[in-house]
């Protein structure tokens, strides 16, 4: 009988411990924005949640897509890891924010994508920019320039007084209200 009700008892505190850590789980809220340059469609979805004393909204899952704005195909994409899950958080946050984006040829007519990234702080490695091919793959960032000299190039070419702006927007999802 002893064995039973220790075993009773154990399990109505487990079980008020989950409800309690379900409780405690704040809701997932779906946000994306979208933007086109030329004919290029590029578009940020992410599950984001409010976090005490955080400005602005936490993401949990954040997928950043490329695609042909005539046919739709996808033709690049990434998805942005959460750091491990930390004791007192309620999901595992992405660190990367991504906000201005603009699409770009250079001189030389080569196209790129170029999106101010940030993890919120205030550090050389806290804001950058990251460097996407016409074709949506990651080339690179602005953090790599110095090791990888094409990246440099593409980022320089970029940003000259003779390269061509076919468009810009903004990726912002982390303001609390839509």
């Amino acid at each position: 009988m002893k064995k039973s009700t220790v075993f009773i008892g154990l399990m109505l505190a487990a079980g008020l411990a989950q409800s309690a850590f379900a409780a405690a789980k704040v809701p997932l809220l779906k946000r994306s924005a979208v933007m086109q340059c030329a004919d290029r469609k590029i578009e940020l979805k992410g599950e984001c949640f409010k976090q005490d004393e955080i400005a602005g909204l936490s993401c949990t899952k954040q997928r950043l897509s490329i695609s042909d704005a005539a046919t739709g195909q996808e033709l690049g994409s990434q998805t942005f890891k959460p750091v491990p899950l930390k004791a007192g958080d309620a999901y595992p946050i992405i660190a990367e924010r991504l906000s201005d984006a603009s699409c770009v040829e250079t001189p030389g007519k080569e196209k790129f994508i170029v999106i101010m990234m940030s993890t919120g702080g205030n550090c050389a490695q806290c804001e950058w920019q990251q460097l996407y091919t016409w074709d949506g793959k990651v080339l690179g960032s602005s953090l790599n320039a110095k090791q990888d000299p094409a990246i440099g190039a593409a980022l320089k070419g970029t940003e000259s007084k003779k390269a061509k702006k076919l468009g810009e927007g903004d990726l912002y999802i982390y303001a609390e209200t839509d």
